[in-house]
């Protein structure tokens, strides 16, 4: 009995470990079985160069469909960055030639929107403006990994730049708009200002945007109204008679005056005529002189 009891255990025990070594066994043969180098015609290298070259090559972006442009560069770049950093391409031409190449791409299409498109209108969108500056700032800091240098070429930087001009030139031309109120007397002032905006007017690009042209070239008629109203204002003082101490000192106020209106009549500062302006002046200066004639200058003592 105890002879049957020891032969059950002993099986037992070789079927427990049957059952351990058997898998493991299988595991090894299974392991041998598989391919020595699975790498050996297919390195990541002859993976990754070719898919990115591909993806560059077919991107073709449209100026008329910019945002769908960048979203499609902005993948583009970071696909090469993610091989490059994960190591999946290893050559730093490759990762080079796939960030330069199509952040060209995208800056001519950007550089065809701004220049052809958007500055050849007669109206201008300020918020076009603002895409401007703020892709122009993003694509002119991409750079290679060679030397660290900028991705885009000198031609495209230039490009960029140039757009930067054109919209710093448009805010300071709206500025100039503003520069309507005639500074007494200086008709030399008036004359700057006036030129100022009117060359601005004539800037390539600038001069498409209609509503900025004809605010520009108003510069000078309402430098002239100013004038005009400053002057009737100084004409009209002379009607106040008791304000004067005397005849001599209305006489020469009366004569600055005149000397004033002189000026006024005869300037081109203003590119616009002023003549019919000036003969009123002169009229109502008339009146307040033949008033003053007749005036008891001894009630002003």
């Amino acid at each position: 009995m105890k002879h049957s009891n020891k032969f059950i255990k002993i099986t037992l025990l070789l079927v427990a470990v049957a059952a351990a070594v058997i898998p493991v066994l299988n595991y090894q043969k299974y392991k041998v079985s598989l391919p020595e180098d699975i790498s050996a015609k297919a390195t990541a290298e002859e993976v990754f160069n070719p898919s990115l070259k591909d993806a560059v090559a077919a991107y073709s972006p449209n100026a008329n469909r910019l945002n769908e442009a960048e979203v499609a560069y902005d993948a583009l770049v970071d696909r090469a960055s993610i091989y490059y950093r994960d190591t999946l391409i290893t050559d730093s031409k490759e990762y080079d030639f796939a960030i330069a190449e199509s952040s060209e791409k995208f800056a001519k299409v950007f550089i065809d929107w701004s220049i052809n498109g958007k500055f050849s209108k007669s109206v201008w969108d300020e918020n076009d403006h603002k895409i401007m500056r703020s892709l122009i700032q993003k694509i002119r800091n991409v750079s290679i990994e060679e030397g660290s240098k900028k991705a885009l070429s000198e031609e495209t930087l230039a490009s960029l730049t140039k757009i930067e001009t054109v919209l710093d030139d448009y805010k300071k031309a709206w500025d100039a708009t503003k520069q309507t109120s005639f500074k007494p007397w200086d008709f030399d002032n008036a004359q700057s200002k006036r030129t100022t905006a009117e060359n601005y007017a004539k800037k390539e690009y600038l001069k498409n945007c209609v509503s900025l042209v004809n605010s520009l070239n108003s510069v000078g008629k309402k430098l002239e109204s100013s004038c005009y109203e400053q002057l009737t204002q100084r004409v009209n003082k002379l009607q106040y008679r008791y304000s004067f101490n005397s005849k001599e000192a209305y006489d020469k106020e009366s004569s600055r005056v005149y000397d004033l209106i002189q000026t006024y009549d005869k300037t081109k500062a203003f590119g616009v005529s002023t003549s019919a302006h000036a003969k009123i002046l002169k009229d109502l200066q008339d009146s307040y002189d033949r008033a003053a004639e007749n005036h008891d200058w001894h009630e002003n003592y």
